[in-house]
């Protein structure tokens, strides 16, 4: 624990179960069965389709132009009492974030697909240790990537000063501002009109987008001193509390033949889980 501008200033990490926290409203986990009809009924044909992944996700895009099968999970988060990571009520072994803090932000994020089955093992000091299932039957790629991108309303509360809970949101707009053009080799005493566009290498207000990052097999990858490529910190300083993501998985960083990729991985992965290491502040 340190101390920052506004109050305590705290760290944390967080693993939260796709699977394990949408749960029924009875209380029930999923079955597998269940569980591959949720991702079957999230295959796209094409997920460009989506307005979302093609403003947001970086080079998703093929170079041919085809269409670009793959998964998209929509989901939100939240922050309050009673509720899990996922908004449902809190049961057992589920996880959530205290509200006594005014913010909760992201640091790093990471993904686990739990039972993916040819991913690249990694052994403490032994890199490479053993190879990739390539054989097995429902065997993918060594290294596959996806997105986690954020397409809905960040969510903070008011820093209080006493028990107040004034919650806000935010509609995030990322976007860059380009570099000024070269003004010593401009002849600006030529011209009659001066505008923002002729001052400027690139368009005004580029969206940032989202680079894709590897997901590992097993939850261990973020508890010990494994290689900080399997975290990514696009996301840092955006609230934990987002009431829309979206986790896009290409079918062609599964497999070459991207409709087996597909069915390979609807049949192996029994769980998504989505690691963060977050900080905090309660503003007090």
């Amino acid at each position: 624990m340190s101390r920052a501008p506004g109050g305590p200033f705290c760290r944390a990490r967080v693993l939260v179960h796709r699977k394990r926290e949408l749960r029924h409203r009875g209380g029930h986990l999923p079955s597998h069965t269940l569980w591959k009809q949720v991702l079957q009924q999230h295959v796209m044909s094409n997920v460009l389709n989506d307005p979302d992944v093609a403003r947001s996700c970086l080079n998703i895009t093929k170079t041919n132009g085809s269409a670009v099968p793959g998964i998209v999970i929509e989901f939100g988060t939240n922050i309050e009492q009673g509720l899990n990571f996922f908004g449902w009520p809190i049961a057992s072994g589920d996880h959530f974030y205290s509200q006594s803090t005014f913010s909760t932000k992201i640091f790093s994020s990471g993904l686990i697909f739990k039972g993916y089955v040819g991913m690249d093992p990694y052994a403490i000091g032994t890199p490479g240790a053993g190879g990739p299932k390539s054989s097995a039957a429902n065997a993918l790629s060594a290294t596959p990537y996806a997105y986690l991108i954020p397409t809905g309303a960040d969510v903070m509360r008011a820093p209080p000063l006493g028990d107040t809970n004034v919650i806000r949101s935010w509609t995030v707009r990322d976007q860059a501002l380009p570099l000024p053009k070269n003004l010593g080799a401009t002849a600006f005493s030529a011209l009659q009109v001066f505008t923002p566009q002729g001052t400027l290498n690139e368009q005004l207000w580029i969206t940032r987008k989202h680079q894709a990052f590897r997901a590992v097999d097993d939850q261990a990858y973020f508890y010990s001193s494994m290689p900080s490529e399997f975290t990514n910190s696009r996301l840092i300083s955006r609230s934990a509390w987002n009431t829309r993501w979206k986790i896009v998985i290409p079918a062609y960083s599964l497999l070459n033949n991207e409709q087996v990729g597909l069915d390979r991985f609807i049949q192996s992965v029994s769980d998504i889980k989505l690691f963060l290491r977050t900080y905090s502040n309660s503003g007090n």
